[in-house]
């Protein structure tokens, strides 16, 4: 598979997902019901494990907590700035690229998060100063896909709206 057609059917999966969830979640807050079993073999106590690890993970930048950032990553990790760049690969590579944003004083807004398994999405609100300095920029994350193993933040991607 290219890698421009992985990041398409990764794309799509990521987007269409966490627009389902959504509606799903939704519809059935609506209606005062709790969402239906999907029938999967990751028990609801270990998407809210998950989902706390990521939300962790984004709060650290925050507080300026590259330590704590890098300790939710699994040592295999890969991350995506966007859904166009190609992936950093390992826990020092990332590691890098994480102290750099929190040195610039970055900080994740999460908006929504949805879990699947040990799959992770969240909208949010990326808030980053330029490294060539300015004025702090917000991206609009539609979706940021963190992919979960042993609780650690194994593969992370973000996919932007342009």
């Amino acid at each position: 598979m290219t890698g421009s057609s992985r990041a398409l059917s990764r794309r799509s999966f990521a987007v269409r997902a966490f627009g389902s969830l959504a509606a799903f979640d939704l519809a059935s807050s609506a209606h005062g019901q709790a969402p239906a079993s999907t029938g999967k073999s990751v028990p609801p106590e270990v998407e809210r494990a998950n989902v706390a690890v990521v939300n962790e993970f984004c709060a650290a930048f925050a507080r300026k907590d590259l330590a704590r950032a890098v300790s939710l990553l699994a040592d295999n990790c890969t991350y995506r700035t966007s859904q166009t760049r190609p992936p950093l690969v390992g826990k020092e590579t990332v590691s890098e690229t994480i102290k750099g944003f929190i040195e610039r004083g970055a900080e994740f807004k999460v908006l929504k998060s949805i879990a699947l398994g040990p799959v992770v999405l969240n909208e949010r609100d990326d808030i980053v100063v330029p490294a060539g300095g300015g004025p702090a920029r917000t991206f609009h994350i539609a979706a940021g896909f963190f992919f979960l193993e042993n609780g650690k933040i194994a593969e992370w991607t973000d996919y932007v709206l342009r």
